[in-house]
């Protein structure tokens, strides 16, 4: 697998977690859940999150616990 289809893979895997998450909490995944439910290593998690964030597709707010959401859902 090349290193782009590793990152796509990567990031709809999280997509995917963090729209699971949502079917049982009422607040955000943290990096460590995303990093637990997906096998993906937590800076890697970390990393996908960031980008996903600047591409308009996660939101989240920098040090503040549980915020993570699907830009225009939640």
């Amino acid at each position: 697998m090349t290193t782009t289809n590793t990152k796509l893979a990567h990031e709809q895997a999280i997509v995917q977690a963090v729209k699971e998450w949502y079917t049982t909490h009422t607040y955000g995944p943290s990096f460590r859940n995303l990093s637990e439910m997906t096998s993906i290593s937590l800076g890697t998690v970390y990393n996908v999150c960031q980008d996903l964030r600047e591409v308009g597709i996660l939101d989240f707010q920098d040090g503040v616990a549980r915020t993570m959401k699907i830009k225009g859902k939640q």
